[in-house]
């Protein structure tokens, strides 16, 4: 069950741009997400459940709270919940390009992983560069999201996000996302996802497939997800 376990080491938040850590929100508006996924972790069945959000504070701070389930039918021992809390902070814009910083508490298995010490409260800091804009008429998104966390004892992780995100008909998205994770009791991870993402008005809905590229373990994902901007 060892490579089971390590899966919950690289947990995504389905990014879609909108809401990677670049980005900050208004005075004022919000962004709620819901998301649910089917995986299979070592040819064993999984359903992954989280909620997220975001609130801007002022013009240049963003606090973000997310929760997250997973559950094993038939294994219920290896269930688990995981909970995060962070204030983001814009230390750079100039145009499309924005440079932020983000830090906050974390906790639980579903956030850090079943090894020693990482179903303790931890913390996390994230350091995040983002640029959009439109290309012969359709917008597209890039950004690069670096992330170090700590639980309990003996159980850190070094992270790297990479996301881009592309308009390929009025309001559709092709969006493409990779996960780097390192870190102590055999955390690495690498992790590819792409989908397709669907802007109505203040509402995008996506859908993405994920799967587990580095080799050292077997995990792939379906993940439905629904989000409004306020």
């Amino acid at each position: 069950m060892k490579g089971l376990w390590i899966g919950f080491t690289a947990v995504t938040v389905t990014a879609q741009g909108a809401q990677a850590a670049p980005w900050l929100r208004g005075d004022g508006e919000g962004y709620g997400r819901v998301a649910a996924a089917g995986e299979r972790v070592e040819g064993i069945d999984a359903q992954r459940y989280d909620a997220y959000g975001e609130y801007g504070l002022g013009e240049k701070w963003t606090v973000t709270a997310k929760a997250e389930l997973v559950t094993f039918p038939g294994n219920t021992d290896f269930n688990a919940e995981g909970y995060r809390a962070t204030l983001r902070r814009e230390l750079f814009g100039r145009g499309a390009f924005v440079l932020s910083a983000e830090a906050g508490a974390v906790y639980g298995e579903a956030i850090g992983g079943a090894n020693t010490g990482c179903d303790t409260l931890g913390g996390e800091a994230r350091l995040g560069a983002g640029a959009s804009g439109e290309m012969r008429g359709a917008a597209w998104y890039g950004y690069v999201d670096v992330a170090y966390r700590e639980h309990g004892q003996g159980c850190q992780r070094e992270r790297v996000e990479l996301g881009f995100g592309q308009e390929v008909a009025p309001n559709v998205y092709v969006v493409s996302q990779a996960f780097l994770e390192r870190g102590t009791d055999d955390a690495r991870s690498d992790k590819i996802e792409t989908g397709i993402l669907y802007r109505q008005g203040h509402v995008d809905w996506s859908l993405s497939y994920r799967q587990e590229t580095s080799g050292r373990f077997e995990e792939e994902g379906i993940i439905a997800s629904v989000a409004v901007r306020f």
